[in-house]
């Protein structure tokens, strides 16, 4: 991620604008958008909000779709609902990026939806400037043009049902208009730069096929409506069966849905399908049962029930009616599930009749022993439809689609008089449905997910003419074999239980007649008592129930003093035992539901209030999310994490710092291992110095491989990672080791991205390359941050709340001036299975699609990324090597300003050197844009032969720069001695050779009187005659040890730093 401007505020932790699923939604339909661009060869998608677009709709909708979730058939600016301002917003996609401008004002709410995006870069102008409305204005068009710039082919966003697509009007957008202007360098038109193609919203499946967010839409809006007026229905029906007043008064039941539909549904639709039927089916005057059918618009979201109205529950017409419709929707559900197995539905029908014959021969009423089965007509329909409603006739995107199946049983004769035949009965739900790939131990099997949706439609109904309850019923909840919850009242009367709800027909059941009860406490609040019985005269589906006795209404001290005691004397088999699966989840979602209730009455969160109504979409959603990425294989741990694998148990836990050269992993690893080292024992791996790259997967799987082979014996590893890779490189290179047995061996417990906050930013609130990257949610579980200075509260509390918001999930962990860690956080570091925590791989796969099987590959660094080793033999003067270091800080500061890239820039130097002046072995760390030098001896043994090395890293660095900045670095040699002459000669050498000269012995003809030197035939002189002889001498003497040390020094500069 690359965020270009600066964060002008700190970030709002009081205000929860962006969910948790809002990023991994925002992440999943970006990607869907990469694949279409690979595919067609598109450069990028744009989008322009505001007024830069004329306030262009489409872009507007494009752009709620991506940040927000929105669904493109619903209309308005949805960013409302979340209180930000888009205005302003420019968005393009691209096949491998994604580039946004926005304001300083709106970095801080847009931020969190894109926290999941790898490489994602934002241009904001700096908050400083901000108020000056042409410098904006400049940055804008700067900006756009940058983003722009290299696509041959842009589409812009486009909906083909509201208008024809018309490059010309596009070309009149000011913020177009504004991209050839001279001021900004005379682009030309943008037309005829880039050719511009439409991203039809009506055309392109990205848009019209299901996922998460249209899921978590129809949930939330359409299907939670819907049951609160399908619920207001039953209530009238109830009320008008008390009244008499059903026969005379039944299209004013229907009026809540009814009216729901006609009014309350404010989406535009071209659907004339939209209706609701309720139907009165009736043998003499009272009704026995009525047929509710219902199909929304637009989503045609689908619902079919059959209820039963009756006075007497041993009407042997009803018992039949009830039975049938108790069997077809239990078979409904198994038919659901077997095409979620075989995602085959040519067969459905004829494997529907097969099971509702089976399913109704195991009831043993006697109304039911001349009723033949095949005597009925079954008629079984299964329908795909998409986002907007329309039926997709084929079934091969089975992820993308919205099933409904359905099916009606007619042609049924009543038992007392065979002349008599009923209507039919109808039973209809509408499903989702997900499908992955999951791997257990190199053997891959298909694993699914469904959700039906209707399933908050109560699938049972029995009315019948009851009475007001009686003082001394207890209040509780009815939990029957559909998912629907029912409040009841419970009483005993006669050693006879007997349950009273308006949904359902009163029961009455004997004590003796219970076969086994279960009980589940849940400490304070609630009670739960599982029932079986073996009365027959009661429908099918209340053959078993559980019944939840609350604190309030003093259902709990009336379960355990007065009803458990009745049961004991009665000897019932009594178990404490878990309840059954199926009422189990329910019982626990209703009792956190009222928990919740309690506890925040004012909360009005869209995930709890859709987990309250299905329990299981947590888990669809996760599962949902990980199907959307196409065809990868997941670890069978990743999907259910309560599943282990038959393997060995590993021995080998590995504990990963990642960073960026430069950000102090060395250190951290000191503090951890001294820390804890009366608990831990750590063996420390890392990418030895020198070597041809940063991080070597071949390396560290070497490494591991040794490992194994010491035994069965507990082994904690921490592997050290200073290189701008991604983390999933990494895993990826443990986990998937080529050798079984190290593969099964080693454990990933922890990872924690180190961060220097003094070296976050390049410039201008620019990230590093893959920083943002190793501090993914999903990928890492601790943050460590050094470089805090107490004297820049402000900076440091800006970067922590950046680093906070990419990832909310995890622990940042700060590591004050003092070198010191608490030991809470040590805990952390050193946890076991931090990294499996079930709450993260959905975002890890979203984040990296395919890195479990090795197809993951990620992106180059924004920035690209010399690396370059360069081993010495020579020594360094310590003083010029410093001097050096310092002044890269005032050269290297300001590597990337919007703009402008300056080439040769040095991002850190690290390595190991001797000093001309210190016999000791010295490492450094140096990161020029924090002005951090870290400097320490070097105590460990070296190999033979091994030479002073250094890395580098940078923009657009060589090898010849390099080496030149090192030779500066070199002790400066001695300056070349001139040769000697008579005449520079001093006077202490002269008088040196005048004593020298003295004590020579005189010439023939030559003696000293004394004051002079005297020859007969030359006369006198003040000097020894030999003197010129002798000076001669020294002065060869003395030139040959110059030229011998000038011939030092010329050997010296050639061989330099880096030999000869």
């Amino acid at each position: 991620m690359v965020v270009i401007g600066s964060i002008s505020q700190p970030f709002q932790k009081e205000k929860k604008i962006c969910s948790k699923d809002a990023s991994l939604l925002c992440l999943q339909r970006i990607k869907k958008i990469q694949r279409y661009l690979t595919d067609e060869k598109i450069g990028g998608v744009i989008a322009v909000n505001g007024i830069d677009s004329r306030y262009n709709p489409d872009c507007r909708h494009f752009i709620n779709f991506i940040l927000f979730g929105c669904s493109l058939y619903k209309t308005g600016n949805f960013s409302k609902y979340f209180d930000i301002d888009t205005d302003e917003v420019v968005m393009i996609i691209k096949p491998c990026k994604v580039e946004l401008y926005v304001t300083h004002m709106q970095m801080n709410n847009i931020l969190p939806f894109l926290t999941k995006v790898h490489d994602l870069q934002i241009h904001c102008i700096d908050s400083n400037i901000s108020s000056d409305e042409n410098i904006v204005e400049d940055h804008k068009v700067y900006s756009f043009i940058s983003m722009t710039q290299g696509i041959e082919v842009i589409a812009v966003p486009f909906s083909s049902d509201a208008h024809s697509f018309d490059p010309m009007a596009i070309e009149k957008w000011p913020l177009l208009q504004a991209y050839a202007l001279e001021d900004y360098g005379s682009q030309g038109f943008f037309g005829l730069s880039h050719k511009l193609v439409p991203f039809d919203f009506e055309k392109l499946h990205i848009f019209r096929d299901f996922d998460l967010g249209s899921v978590k839409h129809l949930l939330k809006d359409t299907s939670m409506l819907l049951n609160f007026q399908w619920n207001t229905m039953i209530k009238n029906v109830s009320n008008m069966i008390k009244n008499g007043s059903l026969d005379s008064c039944l299209d004013k039941a229907i009026d809540p849905v009814a009216s729901y539909l006609k009014h309350g549904n404010q989406i535009n639709s071209s659907h004339d399908e939209t209706f609701f039927l309720l139907e009165n089916h009736a043998v003499t005057r009272k009704p026995l049962f009525i047929t509710c059918s219902v199909k929304e618009s637009p989503s045609s979201l689908s619902c079919g029930r059959t209820y039963f109205i009756h006075e007497n529950i041993d009407s042997s017409d009803l018992v039949l009616l009830s039975s049938i419709y108790d069997a077809m929707a239990a078979t409904a559900h198994r038919t659901i599930q077997r095409y979620l197995s075989t995602q085959n539905e040519s067969k459905l029908a004829q494997y529907f009749s097969k099971k509702f014959t089976e399913k109704l021969g195991t009831y043993k009423y006697p109304q039911l022993i001349n009723f033949k089965a095949s005597s009925v007509k079954i008629n079984v329909i299964l329908e795909a439809y998409d986002v907007k409603g329309n039926k997709v006739k084929e079934f091969s995107s089975p992820k993308s689609s919205m099933k409904v199946f359905g099916v009606s049983i007619s042609n049924i004769c009543s038992l007392q008089n065979t002349k008599i035949v009923y209507k039919p009965l109808v039973f209809q739900d509408t499903f989702f449905e997900s499908h992955i790939l999951i791997e257990n131990d190199d053997v891959s099997a298909n694993d699914s997910e469904l959700l039906i949706v209707t399933d908050v439609i109560p699938t049972y109904v029995q009315w019948n003419h009851f009475g007001e309850p009686s003082e001394d019923a207890v209040p509780c909840s009815l939990i029957c074999n559909d998912v629907n919850t029912y409040e009841a009242m419970f009483r005993l009367e006669n050693n006879t239980i007997a349950i009273t709800s308006s949904y359902s027909t009163p029961l009455q059941i004997r004590i003796n007649d219970l076969k086994e009860i279960r009980i589940k406490k849940s400490g304070s609040i609630a009670v739960a008592v599982y029932m079986e019985h073996a009365s027959n005269c009661l429908p099918p589906f209340l053959k078993r129930f559980c019944l939840v006795f609350w604190q309030r209404g003093k259902g709990i001290r009336f379960s355990s003093d007065t009803l458990l005691p009745l049961f004991r004397e009665y000897n019932i088999p009594e178990s404490m035992e878990s309840l059954p699966s199926d009422f189990l989840l329910r019982y626990e979602n209703i009792v956190s539901v009222k928990t919740n209730d309690v506890s925040n009455p004012n909360s009005s969160d869209d995930g709890r209030l859709i987990e309250s109504a299905y329990p299981t979409y947590p888990v669809f959603a996760s599962h949902m999310m990980l199907s959307s990425l196409g065809s990868h294989t997941y670890n069978q741990i990743d999907v259910n994490p309560t599943m282990r694998a038959d393997v060995p148990d590993p021995f080998i836990f590995v504990t990963l710092l990642i960073g960026i050269p430069g950000s102090n992993q060395e250190k951290i690893c000191s503090i951890v291992t001294e820390g804890t080292k009366q608990d831990h024992h750590f063996i420390v791996l890392r990418q030895p110095l020198g070597s041809e790259e940063l991080f070597s997967a071949l390396n560290l799987q070497k490494a591991l491989h040794m490992l194994s082979k010491r035994g069965n014996d507990p082994i904690r590893v921490m592997v050290i990672v200073s290189a701008y890779v991604e983390v999933p490189e990494v895993v990826s290179a443990i986990v998937q080791h080529p050798d079984k047995f190290v593969r099964q061996s080693c454990h990933v417990s922890s990872i924690c991205s180190c961060v220097d906050l003094r070296n976050l930013f390049v410039s201008n609130r620019t990230c590093f390359p893959k920083i943002v990257e190793q501090c993914s949610e999903g990928w890492v579980n601790n943050i460590i941050v050094t470089g805090c200075s107490p004297t820049k509260q402000k900076g440091k509390d800006d970067r922590i709340n950046f680093l906070r918001t990419i990832n909310p999930s995890c622990r940042i962990i700060e590591v004050e001036g003092n070198n010191f860690i608490d030991k809470d956080s040590l805990d952390e570091i050193c946890a076991v299975d931090a990294f499996y925590e079930s709450t993260l791989p959905t975002s890890r796969h979203l984040t990296a699609p395919g890195w479990f099987t090795l197809k993951y590959k990620p992106n180059p660094p924004f920035i690209p990324i010399s690396y370059l080793t360069v081993s010495f033999s020579g020594e360094l003067c310590k003083a010029r090597f410093m001097s050096h270091l310092k002044s890269l800080h005032q050269k290297e500061g300001r590597v990337y300003v919007d703009r402008l890239m300056m080439s040769g820039s040095i991002f850190y130097v690290g390595g190991r050197t001797k000093f001309s002046d210190d016999s000791n072995l010295y490492t450094l760390e140096c990161t020029p844009r924090s002005e951090a030098i870290s400097l320490n001896l070097f105590n460990k043994p070296l190999p033979p032969g091994s030479k002073n090395c250094f890395v580098f890293t940078g923009y657009k660095i060589t090898e010849e720069q390099v080496k030149h900045w090192l030779q500066g670095c070199a002790p400066k040699p001695p300056a070349k001695k001139e040769k000697y002459t008579k005449f520079s000669l001093s006077a202490q050498e002269k008088e040196m050779l005048k004593v020298q000269a003295s004590r020579e012995q005189l010439p023939e003809g030559w003696f000293y009187n004394g004051s002079h030197y005297v020859s007969m035939m030359e006369g006198k002189k003040m000097e020894h005659p030999l003197f010129d002889d002798i000076v001669n001498r020294f002065l060869e003497m003395k030139n040959k040890e110059i030229e011998l040390f000038n011939q030092k020094i010329d050997a010296t500069k050639d061989s330099s730093l880096f030999g000869s």
